[in-house]
């Protein structure tokens, strides 16, 4: 039988770092939970506090969004797909490795996350004659937008340019939370964001 493994961190919730690591039999393992977690004013935690700065602007420092449009007149073309690379210097490293990039195109009135595909269908039979892709990519200070036809006989330059929304959440924690992340609305809600 393998002895479970428990180790507690609550660096998240102080500057210093309380690490405890303990190895029990599966049926201590409840009993030592709530022993530790009333035992622990024994562990030493340093913590220091600093002067109080000045008050910063109302929103979440963790979590923006930006606007920007694809335009066709951008876009690079490779066989089927049409991109636009977009510098974000706001894309940092702990974004890419910690955080969470949601992209949104707007359709007629609603946002839509995206990746996103839709079938064509031709005007004489009602069956679906290519498909079409919205996706994105990312990395850091770098993002790319780009449309997929299933078939080079598609003119991506008969589609209207799109306005496209980028959600940054820089840390993860923050993304942890239970937000339906495929919704505008529910996004911008849990996370302060303006329209």
């Amino acid at each position: 039988m393998q002895t479970p493994h428990l180790a507690l961190e609550l660096s998240e919730l102080f500057s210093g770092t309380l690490s405890c690591e303990v190895h029990m039999n599966h049926a201590l393992y409840r009993l030592f939970l709530v022993s530790f977690l009333v035992l622990t004013p024994g562990c030493i935690i340093e913590q220091t506090v600093g002067p109080e700065g000045p008050a910063g602007p109302p929103g979440n420092a963790n979590v923006f969004s930006l606007e920007f449009d694809f335009r066709w007149t951008d876009a690079v073309f490779n066989g089927a797909v049409a991109s636009v690379q977009y510098d974000v210097p706001d894309l940092t490293a702990r974004v890419v490795e910690e955080g969470a990039v949601i992209m949104f195109f707007r359709d007629h009135v609603t946002w839509t996350a995206m990746p996103y595909s839709f079938g064509v269908e031709r005007a004489d039979i009602p069956a679906v004659d290519y498909t079409i892709s919205l996706g994105f990519g990312y990395d850091v200070g770098f993002l790319e937008v780009f449309y997929e036809a299933s078939t080079e006989a598609v003119d991506l330059t008969a589609l209207p340019d799109q306005r496209m929304k980028l959600v940054v959440i820089n840390g993860f924690a923050a993304g942890k939370r239970q937000i339906d992340l495929t919704d505008w609305e529910a996004v911008k809600a849990a996370f302060g964001l303006d329209d």
